[in-house]
């Protein structure tokens, strides 16, 4: 799945007490106009974002919050949120594993990053049947729930908390393409098991597609 997400308005909140950036800036630009992410670390409970590449790069510096991560998932990084940040309701279901990678490799971040033994391809025909005009619920790894709609239109909405995007998309074989708005395109691998689908976001991780 193309995981990557188009912020907000609401982001813009996150304009009041930035941090200054490591070039000097007075502030670091709205989470919102970030185009052209290529990396995200956390360190402590600042997270760097790096914007271009090469000697035209540059870094900028925000507090840790579900906003800030989401957009970094969104852009196939993902991160680990800061321990004091993550509430232990929400640490708790860590420590067993999703359904997905209860028997399938986990990468270094602990996301499941293959697809579940026996899970089958699917031809595009079948790719389409399964997804037009349905919603589906999935829940990130180290990130936020994220709701997809796949309308007959040929048009794809993402939906999480303070993001919302949308992107032309079509089915191949084994895979879903799409071209989210100030982004790359990408065609996702997906296979079925059990009338279950799965999905391998651009950065590796595969993701249950739950119907809603």
């Amino acid at each position: 799945m193309t995981s990557k997400l188009q912020p907000g308005p609401a982001i813009a909140s996150l304009v009041l007490g930035l941090s200054a950036s490591a070039f000097g800036q007075a502030g670091p630009p709205a989470a919102s106009a970030l185009e052209d992410v290529s990396g995200c670390s956390v360190d402590g409970e600042q997270v760097f974002v790096t914007v271009g590449r090469d000697a035209a790069a540059k870094r900028y510096r925000y507090p840790w919050d579900a906003s800030i991560d989401a957009l970094c998932n969104a852009k196939g990084y993902a991160i680990s949120a800061p321990a004091k940040a993550v509430p232990p309701s929400a640490a708790a279901p860590r420590s067993t594993p999703a359904p997905a990678a209860t028997t399938a490799a986990v990468g270094a971040s602990g996301a499941p990053i293959d697809f579940p033994p026996d899970a089958v391809k699917l031809s595009a025909d079948e790719v389409s049947k399964r997804i037009t005009s349905k919603t589906f619920d999935t829940q990130l790894f180290n990130g936020p729930r994220v709701r997809l709609e796949y309308k007959a239109s040929g048009y794809l909405f993402v939906n999480a908390p303070q993001y919302s995007n949308s992107s032309p998309w079509r089915a191949e074989d084994g895979r879903i393409c799409s071209h989210m708005k100030n982004a790359d395109p990408s065609c996702n691998e997906v296979r079925e098991l059990g009338g279950k689908l799965y999905l391998k976001r651009d950065n590796g991780e595969v993701i249950t597609l739950t119907p809603k």
